[in-house]
């Protein structure tokens, strides 16, 4: 996991900044809900743009059991971006809120247009494309919780080529998770001089245009 006081420093000289998304996430999953949740209300209303916020945010709401929250959310990020994570969470939210099958079905076909062969979307697929089938309310904790195609970044992924790799693949915030891993070793520190400005540009840019890393 990156070090996480260097986020709290960035975020306190900064409330705009775009790594409060970052720290809210290492609170989140450190089972601190309250300093998660401020730090999203916080970064958000200083930075309303941050659909990777409301991401995290709806997070929280999820883990908080606030469910018409989170739907909320997960609505706004799928209606404003391409999100897969956003989007299987909030079919998990809508069954579990027993939404009509017609709002059910729609983003799942959404899913489908993305990652038709992923295991999840295949099950989501059977159960509600193939004829008419009775709604089931009650869904897992663990899928209620946790997002899929998560990235977990290790100190021993936490090389200039992952960086590069996730750079290639536009997924900015795992690329700056990489540069405060890399950080502390000073061998690193031309490379983060040089790419980590850039990078949080990058980010910048991304958010006024409604994309998720």
């Amino acid at each position: 996991m990156m070090h996480y006081k260097e986020l709290e420093t960035m975020f306190a000289d900064d409330f705009s900044s775009p790594v409060f998304p970052l720290l809210a996430d290492y609170y989140l999953k450190d089972n601190q809900l309250n300093r998660a949740l401020k730090v999203c209300k916080i970064g958000l209303a200083n930075n309303p743009g941050n659909l990777y916020g409301e991401f995290i945010l709806s997070q929280i709401f999820l883990q908080d059991k606030k469910f018409l929250e989170a739907e909320k959310k997960l609505k706004k990020i799928v209606n404003n971006s391409i999100n897969i994570q956003a989007l299987i969470l909030l079919v998990d939210v809508l069954v579990k809120l027993n939404r009509s099958q017609a709002t059910i079905q729609k983003y799942i076909l959404i899913l489908d247009k993305h990652i038709p062969n992923h295991k999840k979307v295949k099950l989501y697929k059977k159960e509600y494309l193939n004829g008419e089938h009775k709604i089931v309310a009650k869904v897992s904790k663990k899928s209620i919780n946790k997002p899929a195609l998560n990235i977990v970044i290790s100190n021993k992924l936490a090389t200039k080529t992952m960086f590069d790799l996730l750079l290639k693949q536009k997924k900015y915030y795992h690329a700056l998770e990489v540069l405060n891993i890399m950080e502390p070793n000073k061998k690193n520190s031309q490379f983060i001089k040089k790419n980590k400005p850039e990078l949080l540009n990058k980010i910048k840019k991304g958010m006024n245009n409604h994309v998720i890393y």
